[in-house]
């Protein structure tokens, strides 16, 4: 008994490090999807998945919704400029947020009289299909109208 000690406490440990970690994992629902207008309030890059590549979520301010925080793409996949105070329109996978507040995950976003779709409507990402890059080897995503 003595000797399977040291292995107990190992998964106690293991045990307790994964339940301290908030669960990150969620995934877009096609039978939770929502339509928000609002004004971009914040603009933030998150390691969403890890560190593959970083993120674009908004933080918008909607009069039906409130205050919304939408995960868009990975920053590479959008060149379109964005801006806080710019208004928008968001259509994608209703979840919600430890603090209460609505997050979603886009499907498509309408900018400056620009729609933007970013994923199918099984709610499948662009950016993870074959053939977006171009020549160069860089990556090209839609609405490419110059360098973020």
């Amino acid at each position: 008994m003595e000797k399977l000690r040291p292995f107990f406490a190992g998964i106690l440990l293991l045990a307790s490090s994964l339940q301290a970690q908030p669960s990150s994992f969620h995934f877009f629902n096609p039978d939770k999807l929502v339509d928000i207008q609002g004004t971009v309030q914040r603009i933030d890059l998150e390691e969403t998945y890890g560190k593959r590549s970083k993120f674009l979520v908004l933080t918008i301010l909607s009069m039906e919704q409130g205050t919304c925080r939408v995960e868009v793409c990975p920053q590479w996949f959008l060149e379109n400029d964005i801006t806080v105070g710019m208004k928008i329109r968001i259509r994608g996978s209703l979840l919600s947020e430890a603090e209460g507040n609505p997050y979603l995950i886009a499907q498509e976003i309408s900018l400056q009289g620009e729609r933007i779709v970013l994923r199918d409507r099984r709610g499948f990402p662009l950016w993870s299909q074959h053939g977006i890059q171009d020549g160069s080897g860089n990556r090209k995503g839609p609405g490419r109208h110059g360098k973020r």
